[in-house]
């Protein structure tokens, strides 16, 4: 029985050993003044212009100001913030995102025109809600 134990010992002592031996002359034996061949690079054309989708739009809405009566109706006054999360350039020609702003008494409908890369949004909206209304905007369509 000891006789098995010390064979089954070796025999693991002459794997561990050899496996050793493999990596290190892997290892040492690379030839250094042969480069590694390098993957041949590609470049990807960037996409066409053309008019974003409803989904590449997020739009925030930012609350300045809120005006509470004791009744409790509030009016919130709130301007946005678009950002485009696309990937392709827009178009040389305007469109314009639609969107309705939600969490007042009712969804309350807008848009904003982007010509270029500048967007041209109206500041200081008001709408009424309920006290404590958290605004949001959701993007409807894009029409250009």
């Amino acid at each position: 029985m000891a006789f098995r134990r010390l064979l089954a010992a070796l025999a693991i002592v002459g794997m561990l050993a050899s496996g050793v031996g493999i990596a290190s002359f892997v290892f040492f034996n690379r030839s250094d003044d042969q480069p590694l061949p390098a993957a041949p690079r590609t470049t990807l054309a960037p996409p066409p212009p053309s008019v974003p989708t409803a989904a590449e739009f997020q739009v925030a809405v930012i609350v300045t100001d809120q005006v509470c009566d004791p009744a409790g109706q509030c009016a919130y006054t709130y301007t946005i913030q678009p950002k485009y999360v696309g990937l392709h350039p827009f178009p040389e020609t305007p469109f314009t995102v639609e969107y309705e702003v939600v969490g007042g008494h009712a969804p309350q409908p807008g848009s904003f025109s982007v010509t270029g890369d500048q967007a041209q949004i109206l500041k200081d909206v008001t709408v009424e809600g309920p006290p404590g209304a958290v605004l949001s905007a959701n993007v409807l369509r894009v029409v250009g």
